[in-house]
């Protein structure tokens, strides 16, 4: 368990660590397959979050869910070219609520660089990246005493 004093201390600066949707790259499910490897190859993107056109997170697209799709479905490039991303989303990295705990984001992190974010209506909000959390716990290490005073309990 987290101590409270903690996650307050970084959960009160949650939003400074959210990226907006606004601010990402992201792509509609039903984008084609030639357009998203283009702009994935030529931004260097590893992984982008893809959402419906009303704005719900769908999953995640990388180059090689795009080739491993191909592969499975023994398709031509130019078959692959003409087939929807929507049907290669990778959903393994599930979406949080943007009042997800701290302790939740932090076990996700483990596993995954990013985590969508979805609000209760389940819009795209934005990510949490496993390097805001870091920057976050690096505010914690050298600003909580700001704030706080940390005393050792008497045994």
């Amino acid at each position: 368990m987290i101590a409270k004093e903690f996650e307050d201390f970084i959960l009160q600066h949650l939003d400074s660590y959210l990226i907006p949707a606004d601010d990402l790259a992201i792509f509609i499910d039903s984008h084609n397959s030639d357009h998203v490897m283009l702009l994935l190859v030529n931004n260097g993107f590893s992984r982008v979050p893809v959402l419906t056109k009303d704005r719900h997170f769908k999953g995640t697209i990388s180059i090689s869910d795009i080739l491993s799709y191909q592969v499975k479905k023994q398709l031509t490039d130019w078959e692959l070219n003409q087939t929807d991303i929507g049907e290669m989303v990778n959903t393994k990295i599930e979406a949080i609520r943007n009042t997800a705990s701290l302790t939740l984001i932090m076990h996700k992190l483990v596993d995954y660089p990013f985590l969508p974010v979805v609000n209760d209506q389940d819009i795209f909000v934005g990510i949490i990246t496993r390097k805001s959390i870091l920057k976050a716990l690096n505010s914690l290490l050298h600003d909580f005493t700001d704030d706080f005073r940390i005393v050792k309990k008497d045994d």
